[in-house]
C-alpha cells in the first residue's frame, strides 16, 4: 500500500469540502425535492458524516484494513445519499469522486475497481427498478457520460498516484544515497585525522551507522600489549565480548583466507555477519554486525554489500596510516643523517682541531715562548668560536622557535584575523601554553574545530563577537569558543542529522577520535558555547610504541 497522507493529501481534503459545499448549495436552492428544512437536515448530516470520515482517514495512518473499511463506509454513505436526493438526478452524484479518489490513490487497483463495479451496479439497479420504467440499455446510454467521466478520472488518479509513488521511492533512495555518502565522508574525515589506536572505534561506529543494526564490533589482530583487541558499539549484551573473541580465535585461520562475508553463530547471543579486513600485504582484523535472521533474509544483499565496501575502505585507511608512520620515520632518519653529515663536516672538524691543538700545547708549553702560547690559544679560541657558530646555525635552521619561523598558533591567529576582517566580526583569541609540544595531528584537528565553530557562529548564528580561548598543557588541551549569536535548541538540532549538517558531526567525530570530550551549550537568542577537551599526556608514549611496533 502507498504511503498514506503526505503533504499532497491536503488537496483531497480541500476538494472534499469544496465539492460537498458546492453540491449542497445547488441541492438547497433547486426547486424539486423535499422541503428546505429536510434539505438542510440532509446537508447537516452530510457534513457531520464527512467530518467523521475525514477523521477516520487521519487516524488510519498506514493501516490498509482501516482505510478499506473507511472508503467502503464513505461509498455506502454516498449510495444512501443518492437514494435520498434523487438517484441519478441528485446533485450529490459528483461527490462519489471523494471515495473513488481515495481508493485510487491509496489502495490496490483490484479493491478500487471492485468498489467502482459495486457502485455502478447499485446506481444502475436503482435507476432501473425505482426511478423510471426505462430499459437497461436506455439507462446506460443516458448516463454514459457520467460513467465514462468517473472511469477516466479514477484511471487518471491511479496513474498519477503510481507516478507519485515511484517518485517517492526514487526520492527516498536519493535521500538514502546522500545520507550514505555523508556518512562515508564523515567516516573518511574522522579516520584521516584520528590516532591509529582510535581507528577501530571509528570502524565499529560506522559499521553500526551504515547498516542501521543494533550492534557492531571490530577485532584488531594487533590488539595486545595492554590494548583491548575488541571494540563493540551499540547494544552489547553482557559477556558477548568474550564469546566473540573466542569464536574469532577459533575461526582465525579461516578468516585470514576468506574474501567475503560469513555468518558466525554464537549459541547464547545469536548470529553475527563478519568480514575480514585485509590489504594486499596484511591481515588487519575482523569487522562484524549482529543480525536477526528475519532482518538478514530481507536485507542480506544490502548488509553484505555495505560490510564488503566498508572493509575495503578500512583496509585502505589502515594501510595509509601505516605508510604515513613509515614515511614519518624515514623522514626522521633522513633528517638525522643530514644533521649528522653537517655536524661531521663542520662542527666535528673544528672540535677535532681544538682537541689536537690543546693536546699539542700541553706537550710543548714548557719549550715555547709566551708569545707562541698566546698565538696557539688565539687559534684555539677562533676555532671554538667557529664551531659554536656552526652549531648555533644548525640549531636555528632546525628550530622554528629559534629562527622565528611561523608557529601553528600564528596560523590560527592569521585565519581568525582574516575571518574578522572579511565578515566585520570581532574575534578575540586568548592562548595559554606552548604549541610547540603539540603533535601535528592535534594541531590539524584543533584548527578544523576552531574554523568550523567560528564559521558556524558567523554563518548561522550571525554573531558580532566571538571569543576563542585555547589552553595547552602537558596532559590536555582545552578549547572554548563562545559567541553572542542567535543560538539554537541543541536537542532539536542534534537529534535531526539533516539539520545539524556535516560540521557539528565532524567536530564530534574528530574530538571522539582523539579520546576527547565536546560540549555544546546554546540557547535561542543567547549565543552558543562550545567546549572541547583533548587528552595529550600520552603522546610521547604513543610515538614510542608506534616506533617499537615498526621496528
Amino acid at each position: 500500500m502507498r504511503k498514506m497522507f503526505s503533504g499532497g493529501s491536503k488537496v483531497f481534503y480541500l476538494y472534499r469540502y469544496i465539492s460537498l459545499g458546492g453540491t449542497s448549495l445547488v441541492y438547497a436552492i433547486e426547486d424539486r425535492g423535499p422541503p428546505l428544512s429536510i434539505k438542510i437536515g440532509i446537508i447537516l448530516a452530510l457534513f457531520i458524516f464527512a467530518k467523521w470520515i475525514t477523521d477516520m482517514y487521519s487516524r488510519s495512518g498506514q493501516a490498509s484494513r482501516t482505510i478499506k473499511i473507511t472508503v467502503g463506509l464513505e461509498m455506502t454513505g454516498m449510495m444512501i445519499l443518492h437514494l435520498l436526493s434523487g438517484g441519478m438526478d441528485s446533485p450529490f452524484l459528483w461527490c462519489v469522486f471523494n471515495p473513488a479518489w481515495m481508493a485510487a490513490s491509496y489502495l490496490s487497483s483490484v479493491y478500487c475497481w471492485f468498489m467502482m463495479l459495486i457502485y455502478f451496479l447499485f446506481v444502475t439497479a436503482f435507476s432501473y427498478f425505482f426511478a423510471n420504467d426505462q430499459s437497461l440499455t436506455t439507462i446506460l446510454l443516458e448516463e454514459n457520460r457520467f460513467y465514462l467521466m468517473l472511469l477516466f478520472m479514477t484511471l487518471s488518479i491511479q496513474l498519477l498516484a503510481g507516478v507519485k509513488s515511484r517518485l517517492e521511492i526514487a526520492n527516498a533512495r536519493t535521500t538514502e544515497t546522500m545520507e550514505h555518502m555523508k556518512s562515508l565522508y564523515q567516516f573518511v574525515e574522522a579516520a584521516t585525522h584520528s590516532e591509529s589506536e582510535n581507528l577501530k572505534i571509528i570502524f565499529a561506529e560506522f559499521a553500526l551507522k551504515l547498516t542501521k543494526l543494533k550492534m557492531s564490533f571490530f577485532w584488531d589482530v594487533n590488539g595486545n600489549g595492554g590494548h583491548d583487541p575488541l571494540i563493540t558499539q551499540g547494544i552489547t549484551p553482557a559477556g558477548v565480548e568474550a564469546s566473540l573473541i573466542a569464536a574469532i580465535d577459533m575461526h582465525a585461520a579461516e578468516l585470514r583466507q576468506l574474501d567475503s562475508c560469513m555468518v558466525m553463530n554464537l549459541p547464547e547471543y545469536g548470529d553475527f555477519l563478519v568480514i575480514p579486513i585485509k590489504s594486499s600485504t596484511r591481515f588487519w582484523g575482523v569487522m562484524g554486525v549482529k543480525i536477526e535472521r528475519s532482518t538478514y533474509e530481507e536485507g542480506r544483499h544490502w548488509f553484505v554489500k555495505q560490510l564488503y565496501f566498508l572493509s575495503e575502505l578500512c583496509a585502505v585507511i589502515l594501510e595509509r596510516h601505516q605508510l604515513e608512520r613509515i614515511e614519518n620515520q624515514l623522514m626522521i632518519i633522513e633528517e638525522q643523517n643530514r644533521i649528522a653529515d653537517e655536524m661531521h663536516d663542520s662542527v666535528s672538524q673544528y672540535i677535532f682541531g681544538i682537541v689536537y691543538a690543546v693536546h699539542s700545547l700541553s706537550r710543548k708549553w714548557k719549550d715555547i715562548s709566551t708569545d707562541q702560547i698566546k698565538e696557539q690559544l688565539q687559534i684555539i679560541q677562533e676555532s671554538s668560536v667557529a664551531a659554536s657558530q656552526e652549531l648555533r646555525s644548525t640549531i636555528y635552521s632546525l628550530s622554528s622557535r629559534k629562527n622565528g619561523g611561523a608557529f601553528w598558533i600564528t596560523t590560527v591567529k592569521s585565519h581568525l584575523d582574516s575571518l574578522s576582517k572579511l565578515h566585520a566580526v570581532k574575534v578575540t583569541l586568548n592562548v595559554t601554553g606552548d604549541d610547540h609540544g603539540l603533535q601535528v595531528n592535534y594541531q590539524k584537528a584543533l584548527f578544523r574545530i576552531i574554523s568550523e565553530a567560528t564559521g558556524n557562529a558567523i554563518r548561522h548564528g550571525r554573531s558580532s563577537h566571538i571569543k576563542v580561548d585555547l589552553s595547552m598543557k602537558t596532559e590536555e588541551v582545552r578549547l572554548s569558543v563562545l559567541d553572542n549569536g542567535s543560538g539554537f535548541s541543541v536537542t532539536e538540532r542534534l537529534s535531526d542529522p539533516k539539520v545539524s549538517g556535516l560540521g557539528v558531526s565532524n567536530m564530534e567525530l574528530l574530538v571522539h577520535s582523539f579520546g576527547g570530550t565536546i560540549s555544546i551549550q546554546s540557547t535561542k537568542g543567547k549565543g552558543t558555547h562550545i567546549q572541547v577537551t583533548l587528552p595529550t599526556g600520552n603522546q610521547d608514549k604513543k610515538e614510542q610504541n608506534e616506533f617499537q611496533l615498526m621496528g
